[in-house]
C-alpha cells in the first residue's frame, strides 16, 4: 500500500493549512505522491531518483498500538540529499518526519527560521544513529515517540530530555489510551478519539502530527494552550487514520473537507 510519514501526516494536515512536501521516491514510486497532489499538498519537493523507494512492514497485535515487530529498507533515502524548493524552506512549522537523522537536520539547516519545529523518530535511528539524532533534537521545539521509543531514547524518563536545548514539549503517541503533551510544568492527557473498529494502526502517529501541527498553523498560535488545542484536532486526524487499511481514511477525510 502507499504509506510514510509524508503521506500520512500531508494528508492530515492538507484540510487545515498549506503543506510542502519534500521527500524522495524511487523510480518504483512515481505515484507515491499522487494522493498527496490530490489533496492540494504542494509536491514540488518530492524527488524523483534511481533506485527504490522506502519500505516498511510491521506486525501488530489484535489490540493494536506499536509495532510488535517492524523491518525498513531505506531505499533512496540512504543517499538522499535534501534540497527544499524556495517555499518550502519558508515554512513556519516544519515536520520533520521519520528519517535517517542527517537527512533532518539538512531539511533543518536549509529551513528559513521556523516558528516550530517538531520531529519524529523511530527505535531504529534512535539505536543506530544516536549521536547525530540528539543533535538534532537541540533544535526542535516539539518531539513526537510512543512508549518504546522513548523509553530507547531517554530511559530515564522525559524531564532529562527537555533539560537543555530547544526542546520544550514531547507529545507521547499512548495507542489506545490516546496521546499526552509534556512539558516542564506538567502533563496533559488526551483520551483517544472514538472509533467504531481498528482495522490498521499504522500512520496514526504522523496522522495526529499532521491534524496537531496543521491546527497550530491555521490558529497561528504555538504557544502551550495552543498546543493542547492541537493534540485534540490531532487525535481525530489519528482515528481517521486507524479507520481503515492505509491511507484510504485520510483520504476520504480529506475529500469531506475539501
Amino acid at each position: 500500500m502507499p504509506g510514510g510519514s509524508l503521506l500520512y501526516f500531508g494528508l492530515a494536515a492538507a484540510p487545515l493549512c498549506t503543506v510542502h512536501a519534500v521527500g524522495a521516491v524511487g523510480k518504483d514510486g512515481a505515484h507515491l505522491a499522487d494522493p498527496l497532489a490530490g489533496a492540494g499538498v504542494d509536491v514540488s519537493g518530492v524527488e524523483l531518483l534511481p533506485g527504490r523507494s522506502y519500505r516498511w512492514r510491521a506486525q501488530h497485535g489484535a489490540a493494536g498500538g506499536a509495532p510488535l515487530e517492524e523491518r525498513q529498507r531505506l531505499g533512496v533515502y540512504s543517499r538522499w540529499r535534501p534540497s527544499p524548493p524556495p517555499q518550502a524552506r519558508q515554512s513556519e512549522i516544519v515536520f520533520l518526519g521519520s528519517m535517517p537523522p542527517r537527512c533532518q537536520l539538512a531539511l533543518l539547516e536549509a529551513a528559513a527560521g521556523p516558528r516550530l519545529v517538531a520531529l519524529d523518530t523511530m527505535r531504529d535511528f534512535i539505536l543506530g544513529h544516536r549521536r547525530r539524532l540528539l543533535a538534532t533534537l537541540r533544535r526542535v521545539d516539539l518531539l513526537f515517540v510512543n512508549r518504546p521509543e522513548l523509553e530507547a531514547l531517554a530511559p530515564e524518563g522525559v524531564g532529562r530530555l527537555l533539560r537543555g536545548g530547544r526542546l520544550t514539549a514531547v507529545v507521547l503517541k499512548d495507542s489506545a489510551r490516546g496521546a499526552r503533551l509534556i512539558t516542564a510544568q506538567g502533563e496533559w492527557p488526551v483520551p483517544a478519539a472514538r472509533v467504531d473498529q481498528v482495522v490498521d494502526p499504522t500512520g496514526a502517529g504522523d496522522a495526529l502530527a499532521g491534524g496537531m501541527l496543521g491546527h497550530l498553523a491555521q490558529m497561528g498560535r504555538v504557544d502551550e494552550p495552543a498546543l493542547r488545542e492541537g493534540l485534540v484536532e490531532g487525535t481525530r486526524r489519528a482515528a481517521l487514520a486507524i479507520s481503515h487499511f492505509g491511507p484510504e481514511g485520510l483520504l476520504r477525510g480529506a475529500r469531506a473537507r475539501g
